[in-house]
């Protein structure tokens, strides 16, 4: 994999999730980064654990300079007009999901990122998981037969945003990683959930998609003492199992079905068949592990190096925050 070592990089958000981001920078050679964060307090823990940074006091100053790209990493509700000071700018942005809280939004700053022929991702990191890419692989093959099912559960005891639910920041991974694997658009059939530290947020979340018939459903919580996430497909063949937590064999996929048998309409109005369930053997891929934030990281460089439109560009985030816009129209 190409690594982009000689760009220069804006970091504007110095919190848990870009101390993994400028790791990942550090690991793979990444010297030249400049960050700024309206929390000084921030910039000096994020500074003692990153010697190398080099940080501003203000955006202003951040925005100003020359830089080759810019990551975008603060709450989701003040992506819109961060983003779009920065790509006014001219500056190429990595905006972290979900974008933007509002369809007008995200579609606003896609335009903007058109106009100026500028290279704008959103990081749906999901994406470029390779475990995820394999099962795409296997759908596409029709490996676990015709898909009637997946199950998503994504749970832990924070992070808890201030400014926006759980199925915002958790279920918008499963709703992308949904719409990557089915290339579908779904209905929305149900939300349901709790909301126990603010009124206006689900800090627990129960959402059901249909998927042009293949049902989904998205468990979410920020209040669960133990940390779970996992996908389960229901095929007609096969069904699969990827447990992102496990330490070994992330990826199972069982040789088993449940059917019921072909009768004629005759023979039903004389006894209730039961269900035929096939058991057969578990296999566990190898599947060669490589960073999906390296990954990301790379895929974002690589287009903006060569004009390439992203995987995750601003029209992909349009589709998403599009189906979680109507998530909360039916909640």
């Amino acid at each position: 994999m190409k690594i982009y070592k000689k760009l220069k990089i804006g970091i504007i958000g110095c919190g848990y999730w870009s101390t993994n981001l400028i790791k990942t920078f550090e690991d793979n050679g990444f010297k030249d980064i400049y960050i700024y964060d309206k929390s000084q307090s921030q910039i000096k823990t994020i500074k003692n654990k990153f010697k190398f940074l080099k940080s501003y006091k203000s955006f202003e100053h951040i925005i100003n300079l020359k830089l080759d790209a810019i990551f975008l990493i603060t709450p989701s509700s003040t992506h819109y007009e961060l983003s779009k000071k920065i790509l006014n700018k001219g500056h190429n942005l990595f905006l972290e999901k979900p974008g933007t809280l509002k369809y007008q939004h995200i579609n606003e700053l896609t335009k903007i990122s058109v106009k100026k022929k500028l290279t704008f991702m959103v990081g749906y990191i999901y994406n470029y998981n390779v475990y995820i890419e394999y099962i795409k692989k296997l759908l596409a093959k029709k490996y676990l037969g015709k898909i009637k099912y997946l199950y998503f559960e994504r749970s832990n005891l924070g992070p808890i945003r201030y400014d926006t639910s759980c199925l915002w920041d958790l279920a918008s991974h499963d709703i992308s990683t949904s719409y990557f694997l089915l290339n579908k658009i779904p209905v929305v059939k149900n939300i349901s959930g709790n909301k126990f530290l603010k009124k206006d947020f689900f800090d627990i979340s129960y959402l059901k998609l249909d998927f042009s018939g293949i049902k989904v459903e998205i468990k979410s919580s920020w209040l669960n003492p133990e940390k779970i996430r996992k996908l389960i497909i229901i095929g007609e063949k096969k069904m699969l199992q990827f447990n992102e937590m496990s330490k070994i064999n992330k990826i199972l996929i069982y040789n088993k079905y449940a059917s019921y048998p072909k009768i004629s309409k005759f023979k039903k109005n004389f006894f209730s068949p039961h269900a035929n369930i096939y058991l057969g053997s578990t296999i566990s891929p190898k599947i060669k592990f490589v960073s999906p934030m390296l990954k990301e990281i790379n895929h974002f460089f690589y287009c903006l190096k060569n004009k390439k439109k992203p995987l995750t560009d601003g029209t992909y985030a349009k589709k998403i925050v599009k189906i979680l816009k109507k998530i909360d129209d039916k909640s």
